[in-house]
């Protein structure tokens, strides 16, 4: 079960390289628009998480116990008080207060 596995898991890879071979072609006649640098973008998640897939992929055909999920913290539905950001500066627009020496 194993080698299907890691004979699975080279084929995605080698997938994920002609994919990244095809885009670099595809973005020299079409030029670096944000189509093609967002498609790019996506195949480097897709290789970030195919390699941790290849990480935690069991190395025997039996698979081990289930990893312990993380706790959700719980989110309040009350609105935060005003107070606690009465001093801080939206970091988009910039200073909102007057600067002072």
């Amino acid at each position: 079960m194993t080698t299907t596995v890691d004979h699975d898991l080279t084929r995605a890879r080698r997938k994920l390289d002609e994919l990244d071979r095809v885009l670099r072609s595809v973005r020299g006649r079409l030029g670096n628009t944000l189509d093609i640098r967002r498609v790019c973008g996506d195949v480097e998640r897709l290789r970030d998480s195919l390699a941790l897939l290849c990480e935690h992929a069991p190395q025997t055909g039996l698979a081990g116990p289930p990893r312990p999920r993380a706790e959700l913290e719980p989110l309040s539905e009350l609105p935060y008080d005003p107070a606690l950001f009465a001093d801080a500066d939206d970091e988009g627009v910039g200073g909102m207060r007057p600067q002072r020496p």
